[in-house]
């Protein structure tokens, strides 16, 4: 890492003000960095502090004055190659997982650490960053939240790892690298901020499913459905939901038929949140069943003992495994076909 040197000036004359490179400099960025987000880039609003992916909790996730999803992975000491991959990993996982399922998970994780809650991750999107505001049924355009920026910060970086972020940046992802060197004082601390790499951000021609209808995205799913073999099944569940939720709102999504419940924020605003989905586009005649964890909450005592009786279930993300239920965004995903209806 090139080093910075700070010198005091009073006058004309010059004082070096000292590195404070291993004192609490480090200990202090990640709670500096939450408190003071614009550190990180201008126009940034954070809205998750270690969100769980399935490759690990993610340290910082925000979203840009544009609107964009970006990533921090934060290194208290010098950036290695191992934090390269970690931020891909954690990059990989939410864009594969729909906006729907991605707009869950940050709102259900928000709210601690510094945060702000964020009680409906689709209507806030659309409240700051849609150019016609937000009604009750809008959708995160997904072309404005991605493709997502990474960011690796840390007080120092090996060259090793910056020759792979410049060529990672180079060859079209959206990766940049950021340093941060410590300085104290008397008692002041300081902080000096360099941008290492920085990736161009060129915007990416894709489609919006913000232009798509409720009524077009239905005829998408119902089209998978019916390339699956699955189009009846798939009929028998939507109705077995309704009947046992009878005051559940279904709403098709880039994932599946998003399933919603009312509830009331602690102000006493009415709001929904999803609590399953149902998604079309298994193999083999299948529709995979979601239940997230604040649904299996609503009824823990029976749920639990079904696991154990159900011949197939997968946990998402994977690391919860030992214990679903604990988290709002776990999901409990179960393939169904004809025979096992």
């Amino acid at each position: 890492m090139d080093e910075i040197k700070l010198w005091a000036l009073a006058g004309e004359a010059a004082s070096p003000v000292q590195s404070a490179a291993g004192m609490d400099s480090e200990e202090r960025l990640e709670e500096i960095l939450v408190k003071n987000p614009e550190m990180l880039i201008p126009g940034l609003t954070l809205v998750g502090r270690q969100t769980a992916t399935d490759g690990g909790p993610l340290d910082l996730l925000g979203v840009d004055s544009d609107g964009r999803l970006v990533l921090f992975e934060l290194k208290r000491g010098n950036l290695s190659r191992d934090a390269v991959a970690q931020i891909i990993d954690y990059a990989s996982d939410l864009t594969s997982m729909g906006i729907d399922a991605l707009a869950d998970r940050i709102a259900a994780q928000s709210g601690t650490g510094g945060i702000d809650q964020i009680e409906n991750f689709h209507e806030w999107h659309n409240e700051n960053y849609s150019e016609t505001g937000a009604s009750e049924d809008d959708r995160i355009d997904a072309g404005k939240l991605l493709p997502l920026r990474m960011f690796l910060v840390g007080l120092g970086v090996d060259e090793r790892t910056e020759r792979m972020v410049n060529f990672l940046a180079d060859s079209g992802v959206n990766i940049s690298l950021l340093t941060f060197q410590g300085f104290a004082r008397g008692d002041d601390l300081f902080l000096a901020r360099q941008m290492r790499v920085e990736a161009e951000d060129k915007p990416v021609s894709r489609p919006s499913t913000k232009s798509l209808s409720s009524a077009e995205m239905q005829e998408e799913l119902l089209r998978r459905a019916k390339d699956n073999s699955a189009s009846e099944l798939l009929a028998s569940v939507r109705a077995m939901l309704r009947e046992n939720w009878s005051n559940s709102r279904e709403r098709p999504g880039s994932m599946g038929f998003s399933i919603s419940l009312p509830e009331r924020t602690p102000a006493g605003k009415p709001t929904r949140h999803a609590y399953g989905r149902i998604d079309p586009g298994g193999n083999d005649g299948r529709v995979v069943i979601v239940f997230y964890g604040r649904s299996v909450g609503l009824c823990h005592e029976k749920f639990a003992p079904l696991l154990k009786e159900m011949p197939s279930f997968h946990i998402y993300p994977t690391d919860r495994k030992d214990n679903p239920f604990e988290h709002p965004a776990a999901e409990i995903q179960f393939p169904v076909n004809a025979a096992s209806g």
